[in-house]
């Protein structure tokens, strides 16, 4: 058994446990969950037998990873789903429930699922159960619903990585020759309603019988085509496993990774049907007499003119990390800790952005604080060979002002100019404040431009060419925040801006020195938005990218 799926039995360990008022035990397996899921040696160290070194995991919890590893079971987990009913483990982890509401929920209500508590809430029934009342029964209504508008849907994060536990353990059948995780995670798709992998098999029949084993496979939706079986899964959703001959898998990858349009478009240059074409994806491209086209760009929207894609940016490109926060607002790690993962992932630069004085809600720093930040900047630079650049990410005030002092300007690197209340404006006035923020005099970069959180909050509401055309008459670059919550600006209107010669910053938004992965995130919109290295800002060395974005610059 991989890793991500042991993490989500520690999980389902954990949800259990606190079910039985266990919560120091319910709390080591929620913590042995995070740290398995972060590590990639897993294998490794159980065969050395170092788990315990692990932090957070102790004999007891070794043992269990151990079990799971070796055999794909536990006593213990078998022992509880039969004392639970298994719905319990998703309510147990809905927001502002927890495994202690949940008991009393399915104790006193008996619910078959969660639709049917839906109902019972609905009907007012939640409320009479001891601990809740009106207000709470409304909450959990809120939480319900949204849960069912969301059902089987994922951010793209939690599909990739759910899509390579699915892969690795199908490559694990004997009879499976490759895997590949195709469909919209492949393309990098913000968010991801099916997870999609294809097998290379002569024995599907096999890889079928081995899917139907999968721990977090609770039943198969449709196994009616002996190519295709769609299983639903525990996390909620479903996946789509198609098992095709080895010869054959080029073209099976194209159909199941390509959208509906790109797919259509290739039907009609083939000569015969597209899933008989043999060889590798390259090799199905050039039969069709087309250069081999990166995941990122299949959206047919163009991408079969001839047009080569393979000079797009690329994460080797980058050479700094921009919008970047420490523990001075909202962030986990100091200056000299990012410093340190920065340089760890070869960076030549990073741009130090905490939030501005308005922002207290972050706890925004005020100007003594930040000449305060500078000072400690300073002396971090002296221990390593990154650029650090002083920065701030300022808001964009209601009247479209900038949260910075003007005579801190000269004394800044970078300013990020970002959104972060009145969310709700009317298009008028949004586009208004926009339109005044990307004017003001100073060199801005535009920060999660549209605001928008990943089912959680629409973009902003305005007149997006108007801003545009504001940004390509001033001074301001566009960021494409690597955030997998945020994923902002989107690729389509990335494009948009592209054609207006608006340049762009990759930024991870980083809040921790994990968070500097997200530059992943962010190269991957700026691909499907077909940008080159050139369009990108932090492509640039650091003399040279501070001389493009300086707010002071002349």
């Amino acid at each position: 058994m991989d890793a991500v799926t042991i993490a989500a039995h520690l999980r389902e360990l954990s949800v259990y446990l606190g079910l039985e008022r266990d919560p120091h035990r319910a709390r080591a397996y929620e913590g042995a969950a995070k740290t398995v899921e972060a590590i990639h040696d897993l294998e490794r160290r159980i065969a050395a037998g170092t788990l315990t070194e692990l932090p957070g995991v102790g004999n007891s919890v070794a043992a269990v990873i151990t079990e799971l590893h070796r055999t794909g079971a536990v006593s213990t987990l078998d022992r509880l789903r039969a004392a639970w009913p298994r719905m319990i483990v998703e309510l147990a982890q809905l927001p502002g429930v927890g495994s202690k509401k949940a008991r009393v929920l399915v104790e006193q209500l008996g619910p078959g699922d969660l639709d049917e508590l839906a109902t019972m809430a609905e009907a007012g029934r939640v409320r009479e159960v001891p601990g809740f009342g009106p207000v709470s029964e409304r909450k959990l209504l809120v939480v319900l619903r949204e849960r069912h508008a969301r059902r089987g849907q994922w951010l793209l994060h939690d599909a990739r990585r759910l899509s390579r536990a699915l892969a690795d353990y199908l490559a694990n059948a004997p009879a499976a020759v490759a895997v590949h995780v195709c469909g919209d995670t492949r393309r990098w798709i913000e968010i991801v309603e099916e997870l999609v992998v294809v097998v290379a098999s002569d024995a599907p029949a096999a890889i079928r019988a081995h899917l139907q084993r999968y721990p977090l496979v609770l039943d198969v939706v449709d196994g009616s085509d002996a190519q295709t079986c769609v299983v639903r899964l525990a996390q909620g959703g479903v996946g789509r496993v198609v098992i095709v001959p080895p010869n054959r898998v080029g073209a099976a990858q194209l159909i199941a990774t390509g959208s509906l349009a790109h797919v259509a478009q290739l039907r009609a240059r083939a000569d015969r049907d597209l899933a008989a074409l043999a060889g590798s994806e390259a090799e199905v491209y050039a039969a069709l007499d087309l250069p081999w086209l990166p995941p990122e760009v299949r959206d047919g929207d163009g991408e079969l003119t001839g047009e080569r894609f393979d000079d797009l940016v690329t994460l080797a490109d980058v050479t700094g990390a921009v919008h970047c926060h420490t523990a001075y607002s909202d962030g986990k790690h100091s200056i000299a800790q990012m410093a340190r993962a920065a340089a760890d992932r070869n960076l030549a630069f990073l741009t130090i952005t905490d939030h501005s004085r308005s922002a207290s809600y972050a706890n925004g720093l005020d100007d003594e604080r930040l000449r305060a930040q500078w000072l400690e900047l300073a002396q971090a630079q002296a221990d390593t060979p990154v650029r650090l650049m002083r920065g701030v990410e300022a808001d964009i005030l209601v009247d479209g002002a900038l949260d910075v002092a003007p005579e801190l300007t000269d004394q800044l690197e970078v300013v990020i100019a970002s959104v972060h209340n009145r969310h709700k404006l009317d298009e008028d006035a949004m586009t208004r404040r926009l339109v005044t923020a990307m004017r003001q005099p100073i060199f801005k970069i535009w920060g999660h431009a549209l605001g928008r959180l990943l089912l959680r909050r629409e973009p902003l509401a305005c007149r997006f060419d108007e801003v545009l055309d504001a940004i390509a008459d001033s001074r301001a670059a566009i960021e494409l925040n690597g955030d997998p919550h945020r994923l902002d600006l989107d690729p389509t209107r990335a494009r948009a801006a592209r054609a207006r010669g608006v340049r762009f910053v990759l930024s991870s938004d980083a809040h921790s020195t994990s968070g500097l992965d997200a530059l992943e995130y962010a190269v991957a919109m700026a691909r499907r938005a077909r940008l080159r290295p050139a369009d990108v800002l932090n492509t640039r060395s650091p003399d040279e990218f501070l001389a493009a974005v300086r707010p002071d610059r002349a």
